[in-house]
């Protein structure tokens, strides 16, 4: 198995940092569940995350932001709606879909042209993303039709043997995911019902209208 570290140590966040700007993926606490961090912009590492949790090539892949100015480069427009919707839900589980830059891999889209995007507000992430400076990969730590996990105990061992390094937070909020919706084409559609309840999100729209 390989290292384990506690997130609450100092140096955790700067030593993930380097596992991920070296290539390699790391399970690290979100607000939500465990997931799989790697480096959004490297085509291998994205990779790698694939086949660790044996997923299909055809469901993509999302990502955290350092900034929600970062998303800039990554993202084709900024429709109206992800504005209202960044600024009620963001920093927080809300993962936002756009229309993906040609920066960003077709490995990472699974070539539908489309990126899913979150600003964390987890703790450990901010200063995970801080560090790194680029965009990192935020799938759940599990294999591919297996439950999410909110704790290092109950994720499958044939992810934590495939990873670089574990970061464990302990038993983190809930074992929910984020939230998805899709702006693509300037409007709002729900991908997944997640921690933010879908009524939360409509009456947010029409509060923007």
């Amino acid at each position: 198995m390989p290292k384990i570290v506690s997130a609450e140590r100092k140096e955790s966040v700067a030593l993930a940092a380097q596992v991920i700007l070296n290539g390699g993926v790391v399970v690290y606490p979100t607000e939500t569940v465990y997931g799989l961090g790697a480096n959004a912009l490297d085509a291998k590492a994205i990779q790698q995350v694939f086949e660790l949790k044996q997923r299909n090539k055809s469901n993509p892949i999302l990502v955290l932001t350092p900034t929600r100015d970062a998303i800039e480069a990554l993202v084709r427009n900024i429709p109206e709606v992800a504005e209202v919707l960044m600024d009620k839900f963001w920093p927080g589980p809300l993962t936002i879909v756009f229309k993906a830059s040609p920066i960003v891999s077709p490995i990472l889209t699974a070539r539908t042209g489309k990126l899913g995007i979150r600003l964390s507000s987890n703790e450990f992430c901010r200063e995970l993303l801080s560090i790194c400076k680029i965009p990192i990969t935020s799938t759940s730590a599990n294999l591919t039709g297996e439950p999410n996990t909110d704790s290092i105990n109950t994720i499958n061992r044939t992810v934590l043997d495939s990873v670089d390094l574990i970061v464990d937070n302990g038993k983190l909020g809930s074992p929910i995911p984020s939230t998805i919706v899709d702006v693509a084409t300037g409007k709002m559609k729900l991908i997944r019902e997640g921690v933010i309840p879908f009524a939360d999100i409509e009456e947010t729209i029409k509060e923007g209208n």
